[in-house]
């Protein structure tokens, strides 16, 4: 059920039968020249629509509320069309998106992160707002939580690589460019904090070989994502 399409009274009566709220969060931001740079939003947006239709089917009903689509991406910046916001700006933001949540009565609010630069932000608010009210904060990093999923139908993982290129070959395959996708996997011995580090280590804002991707695989990493985050609501 999405947020978006209520009346104001319709989500007030709809609230007071359900308790659990997913709230999309990813970042606008270059993923090499062949995914689109809503990649890291379109992702958690395709699988909060399948946990809410595998939940459907189980009886459960949950909310989708709107995506928040500007996050944290300092290291991506350099890149252009990167839309980047400090990491406390999103914190807050975050924060006061989840708090209006809990104001109207929600016990448990999943983010659903598709962006690595949000994690530590959502981490902090998160706790924010646990501490403030009697409610339950999931934070789940789809490309992490998985990885072991993810790794048994890839051969690798990585920002716009094979994982990521194969989800949105089977969400929007009309906005891919495989034609395009190249790209390595480079990493560093220590953590570099640099405005321009993206151009060692994501050059042309990949870091991974996208070129083994496929709608197929795309489809099994979001059947086993979802299928698992709604057996964990339904077991909660």
């Amino acid at each position: 059920m999405y947020m978006e399409n209520l009346t104001w009274d319709e989500f007030n009566e709809i609230k007071k039968k359900i308790d659990t709220v997913i709230l999309p969060i990813g970042s606008v931001e270059a993923h090499g020249k062949h995914l689109p740079l809503g990649t890291d939003v379109f992702a958690p947006v395709e699988i909060a629509k399948r946990v809410e239709a595998k939940l459907r089917e189980k009886g459960k009903e949950i909310l989708i509320a709107p995506p928040i689509w500007y996050g944290h991406s300092f290291v991506l910046d350099v890149f252009p069309g990167t839309i980047n916001v400090k990491a406390d700006t999103l914190r807050r933001y975050v924060r006061d998106v989840m708090a209006e949540f809990a104001e109207e009565g929600f016990r448990k609010i999943i983010l659903l992160n598709g962006h690595g630069g949000n994690y530590y932000p959502l981490v902090e608010a998160a706790e924010e707002v646990a501490r403030r009210y009697n409610v339950e904060v999931w934070l789940i990093n789809w490309w992490i939580d998985f990885r072991e999923d993810i790794l048994s139908i890839c051969s690798s993982q990585g920002h716009a690589g094979e994982d990521e290129t194969s989800v949105i070959l089977a969400i929007k395959p009309e906005l891919v460019k495989m034609e395009k996708a190249e790209g390595e996997k480079r990493t560093s011995k220590v953590r570099k904090i640099r405005k321009d580090i993206a151009l060692e280590l994501f050059p042309n804002g990949v870091n991974d070989d996208p070129r083994g991707a496929t709608k197929e695989k795309g489809e099994a990493i979001l059947e086993v994502i979802s299928k698992k985050i709604a057996r964990f609501i339904l077991e909660d």
